[in-house]
């Protein structure tokens, strides 16, 4: 084992000897007419696993997931016994800034076949209004 991977494998461990990894998902922002879309690729998870917020115009996707653990196979001391561990808690936490026309009370998000998919409509654009002049007579 080079210095390197003991470098890395000690990053990856917490204090208690808990395996945990950070990951950033991977992303799409899409802008159309009427909406922005996000699709983000969650293979393995669920929508349970899954949180989405909106607080001042910041969109934050997060989820933190454990790897399963069979219960059937412990010790007398009721710890899980394995060969090999290499599967861990893994989780992240995206956050997007988004424009000021986002209908905030309209977004939805739906997930299909592993793909979180957030969509944010857009308020109609204001229109520029003309101010009619009324001509005012001196008396």
């Amino acid at each position: 084992m080079n210095a390197l991977s003991l470098f890395n494998d000690w990053l990856r461990n917490d204090c208690y000897g808990a395996s945990s990894e950070m990951f950033a998902p991977n992303v799409d922002v899409r802008e159309l007419k009427d909406s922005y879309i996000v699709e983000m690729d969650l293979p393995g998870r669920s929508e349970k696993d899954v949180s989405i917020e909106l607080n001042d115009k910041v969109l934050s996707i997060s989820s933190i997931k454990n790897a399963t653990e069979d219960d059937s196979e412990r010790t007398e001391d009721n710890d899980p016994v394995y060969l090999l561990k290499e599967r861990h808690v893994a989780e992240f936490r995206r956050s997007f800034s988004m424009p000021k026309d986002i209908d905030e009370e309209k977004i939805s998000a739906e997930f299909k076949n592993g793909v979180l998919t957030v969509t944010i409509p857009r308020k109609p654009e204001s229109q520029p209004r003309r101010i009619a002049i009324n001509a005012v007579s001196a008396a």
